[in-house]
């Protein structure tokens, strides 16, 4: 039987008398890649606010493992086994792979005076940086400059960033928008690496393809509200669209194929 992560149970979201999110409820397995799914507006990136705790619902919870999750901020997601890679990278053009990947969160040297001094222990930075690098089988050097990788290693270096406190949850908010095609196979393999380590990929991504080469169910949202959850072997691109646009699926309709018959 496969084991729930993530619960979602009648989350909303006003703001003011906008509705960004209205009594949205579904299950998140444990090892899937599940495609959060939707228009401009669906409710995306609120969604991705509540589960990063960067807001809290209006309305509804939500369980991580099993625990009723009350984050009030990043950190207390990270602390429950969320971890989120942005869009729009946070990344220190002016620092190393490896400060980057421990930004904010560097090992210090042992003893009271590294801790009172917050002394960082480049050598044991450099070690783990190194070890979560080639756990996901990037060929990155530790000690380059940010800025002078490109676009698809600096998305591979807020990955590493993300999986360094070792999440149960990844949600990667479209994480090959801008990238080059040979960059974005790149990522779609990590997504898969995750995957393979026993972790849940929460994926949004406005590239169909993309999704039905990686995904294992797709979530999809329209105005707010939820379409409905499907298995990604059942769908077709036309299917898809179908339900993004908020119409929901019954019966054959929702055959990969049978759609366009």
């Amino acid at each position: 039987m496969e084991s729930t992560v993530l619960e979602l149970d009648g989350l909303s979201k006003a703001y003011g008398a906008i509705q960004a999110l209205d009594d949205v409820s579904f299950a998140v397995r444990e090892n899937e890649v599940l495609a959060l799914m939707g228009d401009n507006g669906a409710g995306k990136s609120t969604l991705i606010k509540i589960l990063s705790g960067v807001n809290d619902p209006t309305r509804g919870m939500f369980y991580v493992n099993g625990q009723e999750a009350n984050f009030g901020s990043y950190e207390d997601a990270e602390a429950a086994g969320i971890a989120t890679v942005y869009q729009d990278l946070a990344i220190a053009p002016n620092r190393t792979v490896k400060e980057n990947v421990f930004l904010g969160k560097e090992p210090l040297v042992e003893g009271k005076l590294g801790e009172w001094l917050r002394i960082v222990d480049d050598d044991e930075m450099e070690r783990q940086a190194d070890k979560v690098l080639n756990e996901l089988g990037m060929e990155i050097d530790p000690n380059a400059d940010c800025g002078d990788l490109s676009g698809g290693q600096q998305q591979s270096v807020a990955i590493a960033r993300a999986i360094e406190s070792d999440p149960d949850i990844v949600i990667m908010d479209e994480p090959t928008s801008a990238l080059s095609v040979e960059a974005a196979d790149r990522i779609l393999n990590l997504i898969e690496r995750l995957k393979e380590q026993g972790r849940t990929v929460l994926l949004v991504d406005h590239n169909l393809e993309e999704v039905f080469e990686v995904a294992d169910r797709a979530a999809v949202l329209a105005s707010g509200r939820l379409v409905g959850v499907e298995d990604i072997d059942r769908l077709d691109q036309e299917s898809m669209i179908q339900m993004m646009m908020g119409s929901e699926l019954d019966g054959d309709a929702s055959v990969a194929g049978t759609a366009a018959e």
